[in-house]
């Protein structure tokens, strides 16, 4: 048990391995049509070009005002892993807040609004109850990269964050039965990885299931510093009006820590009254990251 408290502290950046990754260069924002799949089992969809695929993808983005939801959660961080309960909720646009549990005893609270990230990790055993404020610019500058709280709220319920203006810059494709969009073409990527050559953008790809344009996989490359992140929706369901919830999310980041983090949808509720207790007591102590310089 004592061992599950601790990682709490790193499973808090664990959470938002996914955000800190993908941020600088975030990916896109949020009927049917129905695929032909040929006699040699390949899939032939219609082209649609990115502008199209775009509009899609925001039509059928999973909306709300209030949310409250319960999940199961496997985390991995290198060789340390555990499994834990989260309850989450979320006021769309404005807080985030999480509470972190295992076998009914809370380990952990979160609370994210537009400014400012705070985390209280529970006393347990001799160790002591701490806490941490701080904002996104500084938490941005730590990790030398961006984030901020429409990633965190996107990532969290299966949408997409804008990642260009300009569609022009957009690719469009298909593969594996499903609409692509990216800042590269797949074959292309294929190309120079097999040449040994060296990008020096990030390359980033979003893939649409094509009878719902709801996002399925999310994966982004970036070669210097070599990292990688890819986020996997799956197990849609109906929730609200008609709404189609992927009900299991899977992350995985390689970089300087191997970070693996699915997550179980339990239950949902949405458009309910609810609170957002956090309240940091006198006795915790502060938790100091020392900047990167």
């Amino acid at each position: 048990m004592n061992k599950f408290f601790n990682f709490f502290s790193v499973t808090f950046i664990a959470w938002f391995a996914p955000l800190l990754l993908v941020i600088s260069t975030s990916l896109l924002s949020c009927k049917s049509h129905k695929n032909i799949t040929l006699n040699n089992g390949r899939c032939l969809l219609d082209f649609k070009n990115a502008r199209t695929l775009t509009s899609n993808l925001k039509t059928n983005e999973f909306c709300f005002d209030l949310m409250n939801a319960k999940l199961s959660v496997d985390s991995e961080i290198d060789s340390a892993s555990a499994s834990f309960s989260v309850t989450l909720r979320m006021k769309k646009d404005s807080i985030i807040w999480l509470s972190l549990s295992k076998l009914g005893i809370e380990g952990a609270r979160v609370l994210i609004t537009k400014d400012s990230v705070k985390f209280i990790k529970r006393p347990f055993g001799s160790d002591g109850g701490k806490y941490f404020i701080g904002d996104y610019a500084y938490i941005s500058k730590l990790l030398n990269t961006d984030m901020d709280f429409e990633l965190i709220q996107s990532l969290l319920v299966g949408n997409g964050v804008e990642f260009y203006d300009d569609d022009e810059k957009i690719k469009a494709g298909t593969s594996d039965c499903q609409y692509t969009l990216g800042t590269i073409r797949k074959n292309k990527l294929r190309k120079v990885i097999e040449k040994g050559k060296e990008l020096k953008d990030p390359v980033q790809s979003i893939y649409l299931v094509p009878e719902t344009f709801k996002i399925a996989k999310i994966v982004f490359y970036e070669f210097s510093p070599d990292r990688s992140f890819e986020a996997l929706y799956s197990d849609f369901e109906a929730k609200g009006a008609s709404q189609l919830f992927p009900m299991k999310m899977n992350y995985s980041i390689k970089a300087q820590k191997n970070v693996r983090i699915n997550l179980t949808y339990n239950k949902i509720v949405l458009n309910e009254e609810q609170t957002f207790p956090f309240k940091i007591p006198e006795n915790y102590e502060a938790i100091n990251i020392k900047e990167k310089k």
